[in-house]
């Protein structure tokens, strides 16, 4: 068996870690500033062209149906247009939505702005990084794509900065035009930093490239399914998109419902996302250094203590501390997820299983931030919500915790049947 590279920092310019400076460019540009900060352009669009916030939402409707479509057929995208083509797909995408929201008068156009957001988010998001950077990385996989993803983080905090000035001294417009420059360039110039890993079970190549693929025995997206462990991954990421995400997106909202001050929970939501870009970072090193076994339950223990932490009748002065548990907790929703599949599969994943597993995760998104309301406006508070987020954390992480142990097992079996039928790693 081959050595498996091991992530080092060392001093000579080694080909990883000019395709890593790559990747980072597009999560920075692509993620930080195509997603994350899109955000901050509903007031003025939706002010400037006297159009109903429920009717521009519409946009994210759009999204999340063509990043269901285009998570599925990542895979074979991929393979077609490698690396390379991967992260200028995603730049392209999400500087014609700029673009095109940007000009528009109606909300057609902004529509066809949320089509192209789709595919940008599928691309820009774990996709690409999960596809690109574990073959170059191998052990040092955790490390690195935790980085990658505290880039988006960090990208977001800039750009919403400069973009809050552009918008206010130059208008939405001139700054949409601007922010999809900014994306172009950046992305460009993660076009030509990337490749594809020669050990890359995805990559496009020749006919005596697929041979090598079955000689090694890889894992195609079809072959995911025909393992039970696939569908229980499926699963996890459904909950998971329902429940994690709404957690973060309503820290503020708990607090206005426990009758506490709006600094409080304002204070409490800048703490989680400052506290979720280190820990990110800390989740990646744990599961390099233990697996995927030791990260899930101590990212779970504070995702469930956030959880407590809404439910429980919390004195105001403490309720910041739920920036915290969810600045870790939340990172289940961005990368630890991944890692279950990566460390579910072992030296036989490839980005098809994540795949998969992300066209439901798109679903759980889009219906878990209405049903995480459904029990406040009945009730006025979400304790019996979150209940049932304490039962379903739970579930999730017995689950989480079976397919791992189920995977060790399946690579063990796989590798005997591979032997059998002659297919080896030489």
């Amino acid at each position: 068996m081959a050595e498996e590279k091991k992530f080092d920092f060392g001093k000579e310019a080694r080909k990883q870690w000019i395709v890593f400076v790559g990747v980072f460019f597009m999560c920075f540009s692509a993620m930080g500033l195509g997603s994350n900060a899109f955000g901050l352009f509903t007031v003025p669009v939706t002010e400037a062209l006297n159009m109903p916030r429920a009717t521009y939402s519409l946009f994210e409707t759009v999204s999340k149906i063509v990043g269901m479509i285009t998570a599925a057929g990542f895979s074979i995208y991929y393979k077609k247009v490698g690396a390379k083509g991967a992260v200028l797909t995603a730049g392209i995408a999400y500087a014609i939505q700029y673009l095109l929201v940007g000009s528009a008068k109606s909300l057609p156009l902004i529509l066809v702005g949320g089509f192209f957001c789709g595919i940008g988010y599928t691309f820009a998001a774990q996709l690409t990084v999960f596809a690109v950077i574990p073959p170059w990385f191998k052990k040092g996989a955790g490390t690195a794509t935790s980085i990658l993803s505290a880039s988006n983080t960090l990208g977001t905090t800039v750009w919403t900065y400069f973009v809050t000035k552009w918008i206010a001294g130059q208008g939405y417009q001139k700054a949409m035009y601007i922010c999809a420059g900014i994306i172009i360039v950046m992305c460009v110039i993660s076009f030509f930093l990337v490749e594809s890993s020669p050990d890359d079970p995805l990559r496009s190549g020749t006919g005596d490239d697929k041979k090598e693929e079955v000689k090694k025995g890889a894992m195609m997206p079809q072959d995911f399914l025909k393992t039970p462990m696939q569908f229980i991954l499926i699963a996890i990421y459904f909950i998971v998109a329902g429940t994690a995400h709404p957690i973060t997106a309503n820290i503020p909202a708990f607090a206005n419902a426990k009758g506490f001050a709006a600094a409080t929970g304002a204070a409490a939501y800048a703490l989680c996302y400052a506290v979720m870009t280190p820990a990110k970072i800390g989740v990646g090193i744990v599961k390099d250094r233990f697996g995927a076994k030791v990260a899930v339950p101590i990212v779970f223990g504070f995702y469930i203590l956030a959880i407590l932490w809404v439910m429980l009748p919390v004195p105001e002065s403490m309720y910041t501390a739920i920036g915290v548990f969810h600045g870790i907790g939340g990172t289940m929703s961005q990368l630890l997820v991944a890692y279950i599949v990566m460390d579910t599969y072992g030296k036989y994943y490839n980005p098809g299983a994540l795949g998969i597993c992300l066209v439901l995760f798109n679903v759980g998104r889009a219906i878990g931030m209405p049903a995480i309301h459904l029990g406040y406006d009945r009730t006025g508070s979400y304790t019996a919500t979150m209940y049932i987020w304490l039962a379903l954390a739970i579930l999730t992480l017995s689950l989480a915790m079976l397919v791992l142990h189920m995977g060790k097992k399946w690579q063990v079996q796989h590798e005997k049947e591979l032997a059998a039928r002659g297919i080896t790693e030489e």
